[in-house]
């Protein structure tokens, strides 16, 4: 490729319509870096994108409503605007070349398809124009693959409520065999969530207070986002912080409440496709 970086448009997105479910298809064969969604019609909002999902043969590999991954993006301190959706897999927010590209989405390592869908719901007229933000494949100066070529940036979702507040324990895959290395915790709820502790083998690794944790953040020039708390192991842009599970004999993760509350935990997975 004579070229580092291509932008340009991806193949058509089919049934794009007021209420229902989007799709398109995504050639194989370059890193993805950035499928960025743009919005137009007579009325279509990041908030009718009642759920985003990038599949790679079959399997979920990020998933979330526009809203929530618009914040995301902003959480990294990167302008948002109302007429594009960035679903990021590079992280342009860390400290140089090499942690950026550390999860971004090498599709030459054994994807055969990727699907995007895209639900709607109270729009009018909408269209939906996919653009892709591609680089070669990651491979190193003899042409071997890169050792993290295989990893991609995921974004899974987990629900979750409390009834009455206080503290609950919310359970993400970890471990030998089913455990990842995460980013980023992001607690997406209605308002009453207060603090966070993280143990790993009984350690506590982190621990916060809504007002200490998002200090840490904003001297990092991350900004934090209303009713979403994140617990961010990559904060100062180095990717070799971010937490390894896979060695990990128990992992919990203890939300603390103020009152009932509901919504859903994202994170910011790097994973082998096969695995999560």
């Amino acid at each position: 490729m004579s070229v580092g970086k291509l932008t340009r448009y991806g193949l058509p997105f089919s049934n794009v319509v007021a209420n229902g479910t989007a799709t398109n298809q995504i050639t194989p064969g370059r890193t993805l870096e950035n499928f960025r969604v743009k919005l137009g019609g007579t009325s279509l909002t990041k908030a009718m994108l009642s759920n985003v999902r990038i599949k790679a043969n079959g399997k979920v590999i990020l998933e979330g409503s526009g809203t929530q991954l618009d914040k995301l993006n902003a959480y990294r301190g990167e302008n948002t605007n109302a007429a594009f959706l960035d679903i990021q897999f590079a992280d342009y927010s860390l400290n140089n070349e090499l942690d950026r590209m550390v999860g971004a989405f090498d599709t030459s390592m054994g994807i055969s398809n990727i699907t995007s869908e895209i639900i709607i719901a109270g729009a009018t007229a909408p269209v939906l124009t996919p653009i892709l933000i591609e680089s070669a494949q990651q491979k190193t100066r003899n042409g071997e693959a890169a050792p993290f070529a295989p990893l991609i940036s995921k974004v899974l979702k987990y629900p979750f409520n409390v009834a009455t507040g206080g503290r609950l324990n919310v359970n993400v895959p970890f471990g030998p065999q089913s455990g990842a290395i995460i980013k980023r915790f992001h607690v997406f709820h209605t308002g009453n969530m207060t603090g966070a502790t993280v143990k790993e083998d009984g350690l506590v690794i982190h621990e916060s207070i809504k007002a200490e944790n998002e200090f840490d953040q904003t001297k990092a020039g991350r900004v934090p986002q209303a009713n979403v708390y994140t617990i961010d192991f990559v904060v100062d842009g180095d990717i070799r912080k971010a937490l390894d599970t896979r060695t990990a004999k128990s992992l919990e993760w203890l939300l603390e409440f103020g009152g009932a509350d509901s919504g859903d935990v994202i994170v910011e997975y790097l994973d082998p496709l096969g695995n999560l």
